[in-house]
């Protein structure tokens, strides 16, 4: 019994406090498994935020590649509509793909003139930026408009929001869908004041098309 006694009142081994190597090693697998923890998350949010989807636009046309966490919200009258739902202005960031068959003796000399005024008639406070020339899909020859309009977005649900500035750019290109050539409009927008913050998405939107530089 005395011996019994004995055994419980020693120390336990389990309240021995480590020693100076022991807590090092401690801290060092601490540290470790933080670190891997961090590492881990960052890639997990790198692979989401670079996830892509990928839609074809019909035919032969070249397919295009958008953010996996935009939202496929199809228009009449449009091959692709997609919107950022995480979008903190009330105009959601956009992108929207139109397609038409080249009409007779048209050219991309004839869209340039044209488009800006459809444009105009289409979209409040219409303001043409800049055009561009760049190198569309297979090397044929491509107009990049940049643009700004107004927009009331909350206008039709009755809302009270105030009109948003839209910046907006349109990539205009010839191609074939293996039967006619076909009219390529590529349009990405956004409030103005969030645009630098999408540029790089914009941007590796029109590079998923084979779109360069002029």
């Amino acid at each position: 019994m005395a011996g019994w006694l004995d055994a419980l009142r020693r120390p336990s081994m389990t309240n021995v406090p480590p020693t100076a190597a022991e807590q090092r090693r401690n801290d060092l697998i601490m540290i470790a498994v933080i670190l891997f923890a961090l590492f881990l998350g960052w890639g997990i949010r790198s692979n989401t935020a670079n996830a892509t989807t990928r839609a074809a636009l019909g035919g032969q046309l070249p397919s295009i590649a958008y953010p996996a966490t935009w939202l496929d919200s199809r228009v009449e009258g449009e091959a692709l509509h997609a919107v950022d739902p995480s979008s903190l202005s009330t105009f959601d960031a956009r992108l929207e793909v139109r397609i038409r068959p080249v009409r007779e003796g048209e050219d991309m000399d004839a869209v340039s003139m044209s488009w800006p005024l459809n444009r105009a008639q289409e979209l409040s406070r219409f303001r043409n930026l800049a055009n561009e020339v760049r190198t569309g899909p297979d090397g044929q020859p491509a107009l990049l408009i940049t643009y700004a309009y107004i927009a009331d977005p909350t206008r039709d649900s009755g809302a009270l929001g105030l009109p948003v500035v839209v910046k907006a750019q349109d990539l205009l290109f010839i191609a074939n869908d293996g039967e006619q050539d076909q009219l390529v409009a590529v349009t990405v927008a956004a409030d103005a004041t969030e645009w630098n913050d999408y540029a790089d998405e914009f941007a590796r939107i029109f590079a998923s098309l084979g779109v360069g530089g002029e």
